[in-house]
């Protein structure tokens, strides 16, 4: 999920984008009547809600309250209105709806940091929300099967991701899928100039 959060041109995704509200993967009835398409335009106001709402739940306590408060769905449906207008090369965005309702979604791409994009083989996890209600649900797991299936149909062979280094819900989540850690740190910027310290994971493709 989504940078200028890492700072970038083409596909920005943003600052409430990095890959980290993820919960859970353990499989119950629910995660069997789970849809999963790419997305449209007609889909941005559904994944906002669900950005805007997984952000509020999954980083509390880990960002200031008062950033939390602050999210508009509104500027989260603009933002991406963008992608699911203008298409970026090799860019997918997924969603997972219950009942025709959004409940999750993944996007994926090229890398966005400039060390990073000299390597053509590299694909990135931008982001992958689930809304609350849905944790621990399974579908975490779905979104995440897609994403590396849309990344290899893209044609890259390894993925990397950038995760609030403080997270450890999403950690452990990205542990189980065979994430390891790259060794690489930064610190983004996120709304109202909150740092955001993240980590880097990697994984391959082929495996």
């Amino acid at each position: 999920m989504p940078t200028d959060e890492r700072g970038h041109t083409g596909f920005d995704i943003g600052r409430l984008t990095f890959s980290g509200a993820v919960a859970g993967a353990a499989m119950t009835p629910i995660s069997r009547v789970v849809e999963l398409r790419d997305a449209t335009l007609a889909d941005a106001d559904g994944i906002a809600t669900v950005n805007v709402r997984s952000w509020r739940a999954a980083y509390r306590g880990l960002l200031p309250d008062d950033v939390l408060a602050g999210l508009s769905v509104h500027d989260r449906e603009q933002f991406w209105s963008g992608p699911l207008t203008t298409r970026p090369a090799n860019t997918r965005i997924v969603v997972a709806a219950i009942r025709n309702a959004i409940v999750g979604f993944v996007a994926t791409g090229p890398p966005l940091v400039p060390d990073d994009q000299a390597d053509p083989t590299l694909g990135d996890l931008y982001a992958l929300y689930l809304d609350p209600d849905v944790w621990r649900r399974g579908i975490g797991t779905q979104l995440h099967a897609a994403a590396l299936d849309r990344l290899r149909s893209c044609g890259f062979t390894r993925a990397g991701l950038w995760v609030l280094d403080t997270n450890e819900r999403a950690l452990r989540f990205y542990n189980r899928h065979g994430w390891t850690d790259a060794g690489r740190t930064q610190v983004d910027h996120g709304p109202g100039g909150t740092e955001l310290p993240e980590r880097r994971l990697q994984r391959e493709l082929t495996v």
